[in-house]
């Protein structure tokens, strides 16, 4: 594991730190490094640390100080929230599947999504404000991200007759998770909104120029309609996440082994640990706690108004819905830990034919690659180590492998956890864990919460907590149709 460093940044350290100071109306310049500075460089990656950050998609608009949230006693700024991403459909073909013309102009099997008002700032108690104006700190000088050039040691992948080897990557990483509880890393408000379409297949996928959108055609009996773009035939959603953070996560790109499966032979290969937890002590989760809004998700589709027409993105000067306040599922204390692909096991980008295939590659019946992917649930997790029969452990919010690093900081003694788990674990609301096995279980207290439905009213149904956990992906393949 890469070492972090300390409050000095000294030679052993990164090669540069950028500290990125974006405010809510300026961006501060980055200060130059004297030759004395860089003598003391190493050149093994860059370290990064946003200050103060804040983002959201608005309308196109030159200046950021008339973003609609910094206008005074203006009334719902977020009706303004209509910068989008969109994912433009394709549809199937129909000439590989023997469907007549006929058939296939009454199916609606293309999908074509908008996904508006994508922000980032800092997290509060409201889950019905998708930007709250303000910034959060990701990270600290001493815990940034980074990115840079590694060497893993002694790799093996596909096969017995694959000779060991070194195998370079480059790797994003997000700060490390600190081993003890830090509140303080769950500041993070992620929120968007999004329309998504059923449309017919030979409807017209037409891209206006300037503005990336597609060309409106409006219905001649409701002008407010659009014909390829029915509102009748939309989702209309809104996601807002409080509390949310990254620390721990990574991601590592490489070139794969040789393999005697073409889409596997020296391809790009990718090994992931997605990280995205909000309470570090779900235990006593409740019910009745006041501010479970500060740390959940919500998804929500009732409306206060529909805008003025289909979606914004087809008429200039539309404004963004307006959501209901209550009506939703609520995810509360989401702990999620995804691992996607790793050294051993890659998760690779190919094709087969035209086709575009995601593909987690099997594991292999091979001792030297599966002991370090498999577990062993019956030895005590503070055992595991290199050494350990079986190498393989699950990452949850509290541990997330045994290669853990310390850092000593102004006198403390930082704990970070490790990074080199194997299995997955999802876990919502009120989640005990047994530190012996590393096992969560959900607790079936009467005012146990996580899973919950509200209606427009705040009726509330409470489905109780959640734990999905030891998830190992044995394998795991997308592949594309009909390109």
């Amino acid at each position: 594991m890469t070492q972090r460093c300390s409050t000095g940044f000294k030679k052993s350290c990164l090669a540069s730190v950028i500290a990125v100071l974006l405010v809510s109306q300026s961006v501060h310049a980055l200060e130059s490094l004297s030759d004395d500075h860089l003598a003391q460089t190493t050149g093994e990656g860059m370290a990064l640390f946003p200050e103060n950050f804040k983002m959201v998609f608005q309308a196109a608009n030159d200046l950021s100080s008339a973003s609609s949230y910094n206008q005074v006693g203006l009334i719902n700024p977020e009706k303004y929230d209509t910068g989008f991403i969109r994912i433009i459909p394709t549809g199937e073909n129909y000439a590989n599947l023997k469907v007549s013309a006929a058939d296939a102009a009454n199916k609606r099997t293309k999908a074509d999504i908008f996904i508006y008002g994508l922000a980032l700032s800092a997290s509060n108690n409201n889950l019905n404000q998708r930007f709250s104006n303000n910034g959060f700190d990701w990270g600290s000088a001493i815990n940034p991200w980074l990115f840079r050039a590694g060497i893993a040691n002694n790799i093996q992948q596909f096969s017995s007759t694959n000779a060991a080897g070194d195998i370079s990557y480059l790797a994003l990483e997000a700060p490390l998770a600190k081993v003890s509880a830090d509140e303080s890393d769950n500041n993070i408000k992620l929120g968007f909104w999004l329309d998504a379409f059923s449309r017919s297949w030979n409807s017209s996928h037409s891209v206006n120029p300037i503005t990336g959108a597609p060309l409106a055609k409006p219905m001649t009996t409701d002008p407010t309609n659009d014909v390829d773009l029915d509102k009748n035939q939309r989702l209309r959603l809104q996601f807002v996440a409080n509390g949310l953070s990254l620390n721990g996560s990574q991601v590592k790109l490489f070139q794969t082994m040789s393999s005697t499966t073409p889409q596997y032979n020296q391809t790009l290969g990718m090994a992931s640990i997605l990280r995205l937890n909000t309470n570090d002590n779900p235990e006593n989760l409740k019910s009745t706690d006041s501010n479970l809004n500060s740390k959940a998700i919500r998804l929500s589709t009732a409306t206060l108004n529909d805008g003025n027409y289909s979606t914004p993105a087809l008429k200039q000067n539309s404004e963004a819905p307006l959501f209901n306040n209550q009506e939703g599922l609520y995810l509360y204390s989401p702990n999620i830990n995804l691992v996607l692909g790793s050294i051993h096991q890659p998760f690779i980008l190919g094709s087969e034919g035209n086709n575009i295939i995601l593909e987690i590659t099997r594991i292999p019946n091979v001792a030297n690659i599966y002991n370090k992917i498999y577990t062993d649930y019956t030895a005590p997790y503070s055992n595991l180590s290199a050494n350990s029969p079986y190498q393989g452990s699950t990452c949850n919010v509290y541990t997330c492998g045994f290669n853990g690093s310390s850092l000593l900081s102004s006198g403390n003694t930082i704990t970070y956890q490790g990074n080199n788990a194997t299995h997955s674990s999802i876990s919502i609301g009120s989640v005990t864990r047994d530190p012996t096995s590393n096992l969560l279980k959900a607790n079936r207290d009467v005012n146990a919460t996580g899973v919950m439905f509200k209606n427009g009213a705040g009726t509330a149904v409470n489905l109780g907590s959640a734990a999905i956990d030891g998830v190992l992906i044995q394998h795991l393949k997308f592949k594309t149709t009909g390109l």
